[in-house]
């Protein structure tokens, strides 16, 4: 229990990191300081050090971290640099939240997770859409019954064009395309309202369709390096019996949309456009979407589910109170997954997880 600000290190002072600046910032100073940032643009930095004048500034992480004082360091970079970045900040005694992907592979999973489990640190991987209050509604009905088992869940995670605005497409920084970096977020949030299971077996199929899609829109510099898939499409089969249909796509002309449609024995749980909850009663198909307008404790947008992220992991630390979101078991799950579609697409075939 800290009877004090929590101590903050943000790594990566991009758009995400920004963010997390922002909102730390709006919690108050007697809840927690960013008492340090790092990255390796001086314009970044000097962005986040509008926000936090009196932080220690860094371009060498390492650097960083030397003094030990921090309570909390949270790694919003691409996926390369996360193995080491957290196991640098849980060597110098900090809790780690760790955007996602979580890491390139399972190894790196098992490996950052065996050094904090040792030396009595937690890690939070940054899925905030958990904490949207839709998202919460309909794991809350999973959970206590009123909706049956689930069985059939189709997601998504599509965008019109590549993201480009970051090296999402390139595989040596990022691990994985569409997949790792645009329909993980959907997936995670799927699997999570379904219960968490555990995943038995992957089927996947993956494509390039850049340039002959979207290249025009693109500049060459990034052509030249664009090297990830950006179509993904794969089948998930569950222990609970569930199935999990995924797509996701960076050349999409229908619409950008991050949703799952999640199938139960009593009803079909949509999370996104339009969240609605329909329900088998005696043979008739009736709506029990709950009604969201007016109501001042429902709010979805990605800014706001990031604020109730980092309160609640700064408040669990002030009052040394464990983080409860995930566990580690479903951040190895959701690497198995990843992994898994990635080498099944490679193979052709059907792999067990």
């Amino acid at each position: 229990m800290l009877d004090r600000p929590v101590r903050i290190g943000v790594i990566g002072c991009g758009a995400q990191g920004q963010n997390h600046c922002r909102v730390i910032r709006e919690l108050g100073e007697t809840e927690a300081v960013v008492a340090a940032f790092c990255d390796l643009s001086e314009e970044r930095l000097a962005k986040a050090g509008q926000l936090w004048p009196h932080a220690r500034a860094a371009k060498d992480f390492r650097k960083m971290l030397e003094p030990g004082d921090l309570d909390l360091v949270i790694v919003a970079t691409m996926p390369n640099t996360h193995a080491s970045m957290c196991l640098a900040a849980i060597e110098a005694g900090a809790n780690v939240l760790c955007e996602k992907p979580f890491m390139m592979n399972l190894e790196e999973a098992v490996q950052v997770l065996g050094a904090a489990a040792k030396a009595g640190k937690q890690v939070q991987v940054g899925t905030n859409m958990r904490y949207m209050s839709t998202s919460r509604y309909l794991r809350d009905l999973v959970v206590s019954g009123q909706v049956g088992d689930p069985v059939f869940c189709k997601a998504w995670g599509c965008h019109h064009s590549p993201p480009v605005w970051g090296p999402h497409y390139e595989l040596a920084k990022s691990g994985g395309g569409v997949l790792a970096s645009t329909l993980i977020h959907g997936l995670d949030l799927a699997i999570w309202v379904g219960g968490a299971p555990n995943p038995v077996s992957v089927s996947a199929s993956s494509r390039r369709l850049f340039p002959g899609k979207r290249g025009s829109v693109v500049s060459p510099e990034i052509t030249a390096r664009f090297d990830a898939e950006d179509l993904l499409t794969a089948l998930v089969r569950f222990d609970n019996g569930a199935t999990y249909v995924l797509e996701g796509n960076w050349c999409d002309e229908v619409k950008d949309w991050h949703r799952f449609e999640l199938v139960t024995t009593r009803g079909t749980l949509i999370n996104n456009t339009p969240f609605s909850v329909k329900m088998d009663e005696e043979g008739k198909v009736v709506d029990r979407t709950p009604e969201l307008q007016g109501r001042e404790d429902w709010n979805d947008g990605w800014q706001e589910s990031i604020r109730f992220q980092d309160a609640d992991v700064i408040g669990r630390l002030r009052q040394g109170k464990a983080w409860e979101l995930q566990d580690h078991r479903q951040l190895l799950n959701m690497q198995k997954v990843v992994d898994g579609c990635y080498e099944s697409a490679r193979l052709g075939r059907e792999i067990a997880v």
